[in-house]
């Protein structure tokens, strides 16, 4: 057994011998005891302390007595909030989102990492990464239903975004 369960097996018995060898409830009853009525005590002189202006004096059933929930002052729902000497910071104003109006559909970015150039005869042809699967470019031919390869020009591939008819361009440099 390790230290730590030792300990908590001693302290279980300490537990189950407190509980055995404790009194009966029976045995805890307190007696009530008649306070005589004030008339039928001896008259006795009472010094009142004098309270400095604007205080008032506070008995000792109002200091030690309960007070119900709903008296309470404030608004305590907060209880545990993170308080700052610093002032709030200030608030800023979220800007309205767009109207439809306001903003043109823009093209994705192209899909597209081209990879190498294929040259045959006069025509040019790029080796590139589409989505993952490997593709070759030729001018005029579309990619997909979504993208066309329009020209292979000197340091760049021209595509359109065919559902708005966008065009985008990918420059390539002769190491590719």
């Amino acid at each position: 057994m390790t230290q730590r369960r030792v300990m908590l097996v001693l302290a279980l018995a300490a537990t189950l011998l407190a509980v055995y060898f404790a009194p009966a409830k029976e045995d805890a009853v307190v007696q009530v005891v008649e306070r005589p009525a004030v008339s039928d005590a001896a008259p006795r002189p009472v010094s009142v302390p004098v309270q400095p202006e604007g205080r008032r004096s506070v008995g000792a059933a109002e200091v030690l007595g309960l007070r119900s929930r709903d008296d309470l002052d404030g608004d305590d729902s907060n209880l545990f909030a993170a308080l700052s000497w610093e002032p709030p910071p200030a608030r800023v104003e979220a800007p309205p989102p767009p109207t439809a109006e306001s903003v043109a559909p823009r093209a994705p970015p192209a899909p597209l990492q081209l990879l190498g150039r294929y040259q045959e005869g006069d025509r040019t042809a790029m080796f590139a990464t589409f989505n993952g699967d490997s593709v070759v470019l030729w001018p005029g031919e579309n990619i997909n239903p979504e993208w066309r390869v329009d020209a292979i020009e000197a340091g760049q591939v021209v595509l359109t975004y065919l559902p708005l008819g966008q065009k985008q361009s990918l420059p390539w440099t002769a190491s590719q």
